[in-house]
């Protein structure tokens, strides 16, 4: 199958790779050029622009940064709504607003071209594995079509009729993952200077009811200093401010996330825009006055 790549970042080129290696015919666009060369090197076409790479694609998959960039990337006069063909569909996979995802959606309805959001759960590895979860918004006709590629990178895909819903429903499990990490990094920094070692403090989480893969994979990156991104700082904090101003929108209010932003603002400023998402723990380790890059507790 021919498909298109806009945007090879972390998950772009992971899903690129996936693509590839199971016999796809790939076209890519990134705006920086040279970040596509990796796939290049194994066998996909690099693009000039988003409409060349759409023009001959059955399926079009963004993975893009935010709402300025989906738009742009999809709508401008190189867009990929200017190159899709009668019948392709564009999927993005971006995390965006639920008003950009139902704006773009009557865009592209208005010019008879498909689109379906379809923001996803996991990461790297997950891509991988073939085990992302998968939120698919958009006509059935639209997502039927996209079956091979969701198969692919995903262990499951839920369907939604409109695509603001499954924009808000990837911001509300992001809203949870900031939740556990800022719990559990709060946690932790007590557990340490109490003098307790963080592997037993992870031990004793994970054999009780409040375990959870995430506080397994993120402890281990802490107690390493391992802080490679899968998901970094500054776009945790693009996340949060989507939902803030949706919660605003819906006019629930989220005073908790309000809070916790302040912590990953904070580890921004500390110079870990682009570390992964859990070196916030450094932001409450250096709060309670232990070393965040120690492996062992107490003072």
């Amino acid at each position: 199958m021919k498909l298109a790549l806009i945007g090879t970042g972390t998950m772009g080129a992971a899903m690129g790779r996936r693509f590839l290696e199971a016999g796809h015919d790939l076209a890519v666009w990134n705006r920086t050029a040279e970040r596509a060369l990796p796939l290049k090197e194994r066998g996909a076409t690099v693009t000039r622009t988003p409409r060349d790479a759409a023009q001959n694609a059955a399926i079009v998959l963004s993975s893009l940064k935010d709402d300025e960039a989906i738009c742009e990337v999809a709508l401008g006069e190189d867009g990929i709504l200017r190159g899709l063909q009668d019948g392709a569909v564009h999927c993005d996979t971006s995390t965006i607003s639920p008003s950009v995802a139902f704006d773009l959606s009557q865009s592209y309805h208005n010019s008879n071209r498909f689109f379906v959001h379809c923001p996803v759960l996991g990461s790297r590895r997950q891509i991988a594995e073939g085990a992302l979860l998968m939120f698919a918004a958009g006509s059935a006709e639209a997502v039927d079509t996209l079956e091979p590629v969701l198969s692919l990178l995903g262990k499951r895909t839920w369907r939604f009729e409109q695509p603001s819903a499954a924009a808000s429903l990837k911001l509300a499990c992001n809203m949870l993952i900031v939740s556990m990490i800022c719990g559990f990094s709060q946690s932790l920094a007590f557990a340490r200077k109490s003098g307790l070692d963080p592997a037993l403090f992870t031990e004793v989480i994970q054999s009780s009811a409040l375990a959870s893969p995430m506080y397994a994979s993120k402890a281990r990156q802490i107690m390493e200093g391992d802080w490679s991104a899968n998901f970094i700082v500054n776009n945790i904090i693009k996340d949060i401010d989507l939902a803030l101003a949706a919660g605003d929108t819906e006019n629930v209010p989220q005073p908790m996330l309000a809070m916790m932003r302040q912590f990953f603002a904070a580890a921004s400023a500390s110079g870990y825009a682009e570390e992964d998402y859990s070196a916030v723990s450094k932001v409450f380790a250096r709060l309670a006055g232990v070393d965040p890059e120690a492996s062992a507790g107490g003072e």
